[in-house]
């Protein structure tokens, strides 16, 4: 999609905000917004921010932020929103403008914000319940059709469900990833672990909670939660997996992070090597980084070596 220009842009958001627009700017963060068009605004002294989405039918996420804002965790305050505004019928949202510092790390840095404000917000998040079937939470919670992997269904009555263990099996042996006999244990997983994924209760999850946070530039304070787009419905235990593959699996991953800290403050005993651990560590690296990094870089061949080992911990 080609550039939106700030003229396009200010005549967008004042058709939204129904007022004018008195300046406009292009914004670009630090980290993150590879998935729409970003613009500061103003009308009058309040300051506000314009996205819209890069991809069609690609939603923002309104369902999410507004279940947090219904729990009194910071989010910022919804000015407009349409699903089909932006060029090509994309949506669009204006937000309030957070001040303050956007997540970013730096190589070999400290991490940017406490371990433990981090560990007690995501449980926090994870509290609330989802009465529906597991999957992406878009704008409309009667069309939810969206999914960003060929291998997770947007939608299912089930965890188990919810990923399509025999596509990303196909898909690992085609690219010869995976031998037969490897790519069948692959596959048998969720069958073999049925009677814990049976047991997930519906939960939110961010699902990329790590730099979608807008600091207190003094005290590193966590003044607002960002970006909703591939927020889901689904196990805490997928996002408590996510947070070991970033911060402590991962060959080349965030450093340093106090994992204990996280965990005290989350309040959870779980153990990362337990089948479930394996289980969702199997699936990041299947569906997320293989699809996305392939085996050419050394990232890509420990993901590769690691998904192998995990597979061969459940051939018994």
């Amino acid at each position: 999609m080609r550039d939106i220009t700030p003229r396009e842009a200010r005549h967008l958001a004042e058709t939204m905000l129904g007022c004018k627009v008195h300046r406009l700017e292009p914004f670009l963060p630090q980290a993150g917004g590879n998935d729409s068009h970003a613009f500061r605004l103003w009308v009058g002294p309040e300051a506000m921010l314009l996205k819209i989405m890069k991809q069609p039918n690609t939603p923002v996420g309104m369902y999410f932020h507004g279940r947090l804002e219904e729990a009194g965790i910071p989010v910022p305050r919804l000015h407009a929103f349409s699903p089909n505004a932006g060029p090509e019928g994309r949506a669009c949202v204006i937000w309030e403008w957070i001040e303050g510092l956007p997540v970013h790390w730096p190589k070999r840095a400290p991490c940017p914000f406490d371990e433990g404000e981090f560990g007690a917000l995501l449980r926090c998040i994870h509290e609330l319940r989802f009465d529906g079937p597991f999957g992406f939470l878009g704008d409309d919670l009667s069309d939810r059709s969206f999914s960003w992997s060929p291998h997770l269904r947007a939608a299912s009555d089930t965890w188990k469900g919810f990923f399509d263990f025999t596509s990303a099996s196909r898909w690992l042996a085609a690219k010869r990833y995976l031998d037969m006999h490897e790519a069948e244990v692959f596959i048998s997983l969720p069958d073999r672990l049925s009677d814990p994924l049976s047991e997930a209760k519906c939960r939110l999850l961010h699902t990329d909670l790590k730099t979608n946070l807008i600091l207190d530039p003094r005290s590193r304070r966590i003044r607002a939660v960002l970006d909703y787009t591939d927020c889901c419905a689904g196990d805490p235990r997928w996002e408590l997996a996510l947070v070991d593959y970033w911060f402590a699996e991962r060959i080349v991953h965030y450093l340093p992070f106090d994992m204990a800290r996280f965990r005290e403050a989350y309040g959870t005993d779980h153990n990362p090597k337990d089948d479930l651990g394996r289980f969702y560590l199997a699936a990041i690296l299947a569906l997320d980084e293989l699809a996305g990094a392939g085996t050419d870089s050394l990232k890509g061949k420990w993901a590769l070596a690691t998904l192998k080992s995990v597979i061969d911990s459940f051939d018994t």
